[in-house]
């Protein structure tokens, strides 16, 4: 550990929130008609928000994944694929960072 020039026992203990996690997939692709990133909510529907995405158990992903490819062409949505998902405290989030890009936007504030 680095010399911070702080004794150990004045620094303030670091206190951890619990929090419940369970790993979930999400069926994502793009809508065709503008490239914007989409999530499969069910019932032919797809959402530009992650937390409308229909989620399931990593076992299920592939079934999730069919269900999103039923129905009739043209398919509204370009090359739809399975991500994980991470389902923390009630709220849905992409597990990578590539994903969670997608789906928030930049990690930097945009000027």
């Amino acid at each position: 550990m680095p010399d911070t020039g702080i004794a150990a026992s004045t620094m303030p203990p670091q206190e951890v929130a619990p929090q419940s996690t369970t790993l979930r997939q999400v069926v994502t692709g793009n809508r065709l008609r503008d490239g914007v990133p989409v999530y499969f909510a069910g019932d032919g529907h797809w959402s530009t928000a992650v937390e409308d995405a229909l989620h399931v158990a990593a076992e299920a992903g592939e079934s999730l994944l069919a269900a999103s490819l039923a129905g009739a062409a043209p398919h509204p949505v370009v090359a739809p694929y399975l991500i994980d998902a991470i389902l923390a405290d009630g709220r849905l989030a992409p597990s990578s960072l590539r994903e969670r890009i997608r789906a928030f936007g930049p990690t930097v504030p945009y000027r």
